[in-house]
């Protein structure tokens, strides 16, 4: 009888050796309205990068949602999200926000920082499409030169960005430098009236264009460098110093 006991308790340690862990199982996808409140946010955020949202017009929340085609609980939801990040302000209704001079100069030291990095990756990462999406973006800002097209001009501008920081593939670099590019795309419009310094965008991305055919990182973070200079003396202007 006890060689029986011993017999069928080893049966069972056997057993629970090799029974096998159930896998657990598979998570359901994500859906789709899951994934809204991200698509709103970053459909708002290029539309003010692009200059496509009238910085001067306030709107209302049924006024977005008609024109995104959204309810409006997702749009609160990127609402909130673009308004922590200072591209938005609310008040009666909602608009792209006013900045000081205090908040240009901070955000220009940063781009000082990223941008001029951006290049010099983009120059080590280069490829023969990213190069041949630049070079056509760069002759649309050429195309768009003549006032009348300064819209045109804008949207060139903000895709030759994108198309830049593309090339880098560092996600959260290209949405920091996103970010802090989209809270001065007003003021950059304002300067961008003039055709001397839309000239001077142009002849910045060429150079920088060429650098990157070369892989001239350090060509490529120079010309960066000089164009931020360039945009941050353009935009203080804009916004005069407080007095002593």
């Amino acid at each position: 009888m006890q060689k029986t006991i011993v017999f069928l308790l080893g049966l069972a340690d056997h057993g629970r050796q090799t029974m096998k862990t159930p896998a657990p199982p598979p998570l359901e996808p994500l859906a789709r309205a899951d994934l809204l409140p991200e698509r709103i946010y970053r459909r708002i955020h290029e539309k003010i990068a692009s200059g496509e949202i009238d910085p001067s017009v306030r709107m209302t929340e049924t006024q977005l949602a008609a024109m995104l085609g959204v309810s409006r609980t997702p749009l609160r939801e990127a609402l909130t999200r673009l308004r922590h990040e200072g591209l938005l302000t609310a008040g009666r209704g909602t608009s792209v926000a006013s900045l000081s001079r205090l908040d240009l100069e901070e955000i220009m030291e940063l781009r000082l920082l990223i941008e001029p990095y951006l290049a010099a990756r983009a120059a080590r990462s280069v490829t023969p499409e990213g190069l041949a999406e630049l070079e056509a973006v760069v002759q649309r800002e050429v195309d768009a030169l003549p006032r009348p097209s300064l819209q045109k001009f804008v949207m060139a501008n903000h895709d030759f960005r994108v198309a830049l920081v593309r090339l880098v593939g560092n996600k959260r670099l290209g949405e920091a430098a996103s970010r802090h590019d989209s809270q001065i795309q007003t003021l950059r419009r304002a300067t961008l009236e003039k055709k001397s310094n839309r000239e001077i965008v142009v002849r910045h991305h060429r150079a920088l264009v060429e650098a990157l055919g070369r892989r001239d990182a350090r060509a490529a973070e120079k010309t960066m460098r000089d164009l931020m200079l360039q945009a941050r003396e353009s935009i203080l202007a804009l916004i005069p110093a407080p007095r002593a």
